[in-house]
């Protein structure tokens, strides 16, 4: 693969805008600086975009089947039209023994997956056990997302033997509601989630994950993700998303980035274009799982 320079790129960074550019070699990130001005590669100037990694989304219901159609345009519609190169989704149990069968079977349905993805756990509070934890710790599972429709199952969790065993990798622990729960009692269960998690120093999301949009930073951190993904690093494959900044936005203002402020031209992944002349591209296959082997590493 060829050498090339990606020039004064307007690079977003959760919400700081940083003016750079990259060196990419074989498809991977050979340097970062200001500038390459007495380099004599192709130079690609970028400067009339704003420049992202590829976004990380969460999911919890990842498309999966036999009908590739239906398939192939979720996983356009959902992620690939909206910049994602990687996808956080998870498997869920009713019973301890359902463990390893039920992550198998997610993995083999994300055998055809286009992106980079991560498995969580989703679960009640009355399966958060010192085995499950196990299980996840040696699985390398890095966040468990609990239901937190019922208030008292969750406070009879017994969070000192969990913390006990998170001490060499810290999963994560995000809540989650089903829809049938009301707003005023998901606030109230929400206020007893993040008193009891920070009172009991657990690693946790203090609200609901996102679904379908870019995680930030400080999710991405926690995780483990980050910065395998959602940053450009030096010996990193090259994944990046180019939006057109709206007219007489000026390339040094901070702001935050919203994905329904800019229009998405380009996404760039392992050497593949994943969404170029306003098409997203289907690869089957080419995702592959992303690993976490230090939760929280970074935070």
């Amino acid at each position: 693969m060829s050498t090339y320079i990606i020039e004064n790129a307007n690079w977003m960074k959760d919400t700081k805008l940083t003016h750079t550019s990259l060196l990419i070699k074989d498809g991977r990130i050979s340097a970062i600086r200001d500038s390459f001005k007495y380099y004599r590669y192709m130079k690609m100037d970028v400067s009339r975009f704003v420049m992202t990694p590829g976004h990380v989304m969460c999911d919890l219901e990842v498309p999966e089947g036999s009908d590739f159609i239906s398939i192939k345009k979720n996983y356009l519609d959902r992620f690939i039209n909206k910049g994602c190169t990687t996808v956080l989704t998870a498997f869920s149990i009713r019973y301890e023994y359902e463990f390893l069968n039920n992550l198998h079977a997610r993995k083999t349905s994300l055998v055809n997956c286009p992106l980079d993805y991560t498995i969580g756990l989703k679960t009640s509070p009355t399966l958060i056990t010192p085995d499950i934890i196990r299980s996840c710790k040696r699985h390398k599972v890095p966040v468990i997302w609990i239901d937190m429709d019922d208030a008292d199952l969750f406070k009879d969790i017994s969070w000192g033997w969990i913390k006990g065993l998170l001490y060499d990798y810290p999963i994560t622990f995000v809540p989650f509601f089903t829809t049938n729960i009301d707003n005023k009692t998901k606030m109230k269960h929400l206020k007893i989630w993040q008193n009891s998690m920070e009172s009991e120093r657990i690693p946790h999301i203090p609200y609901e994950m996102p679904q379908r949009e870019p995680l930030n930073l400080e999710i991405l951190k926690k995780i483990g993700i980050y910065p395998l993904r959602g940053n450009f690093l030096v010996g990193g494959e090259i994944s990046y998303n180019l939006y057109m900044k709206p007219e007489g936005e000026t390339g040094t203002e901070p702001l935050s980035f919203h994905c329904d402020h800019y229009v998405l031209k380009c996404t760039m992944n392992k050497g593949k274009y994943h969404y170029v002349n306003n098409r997203g591209h289907f690869y089957p296959g080419a995702g592959e799982e992303l690993i976490i082997q230090t939760p929280g590493y970074f935070t």
